[in-house]
């Protein structure tokens, strides 16, 4: 692997993961404070936008979470029951939990492998 291509899968990372915190455009700070990225990298990071990566970290918890209540019955059924507990266990699933699921049915399930290690 090159040492580019290892800088463009760290951004990668630190992105997805500054996307899911509480205030993204913190996380993003920080990874342009303390992301140890090359000159190009740490140039484009700095052109983007607070707001529009806030914007694009409530996209992304929204596309997440509907994917979740439609892939899995029980937890549309918790989230029709209980708005308020579902919503808060939801925001930690999505704080901990990386993105990987493309479909409903991927992110029931890592969303039932999560419950199951609480």
């Amino acid at each position: 692997m090159t040492e580019e291509t290892a800088q463009i899968l760290h951004l990668e990372r630190a992105l997805a993961e500054a996307l899911r915190a509480p205030d993204p455009a913190l996380g993003l700070a920080h990874l342009r404070a303390h992301g140890q990225l090359g000159p190009e990298l740490a140039a484009r990071v700095a052109a983007i936008d607070d707001d529009g990566f806030r914007i694009a970290a409530l996209l992304v918890a929204r596309l997440r979470f509907e994917r979740l209540v439609q892939g899995s019955t029980l937890a549309s059924q918790w989230f029709d029951d209980d708005p308020a507990g579902f919503a808060a266990s939801f925001r930690r699933y999505h704080a901990e939990v990386t993105p990987t699921a493309q479909f409903p049915a991927g992110e029931a399930a890592l969303f039932a492998a999560w419950q199951a290690a609480q």
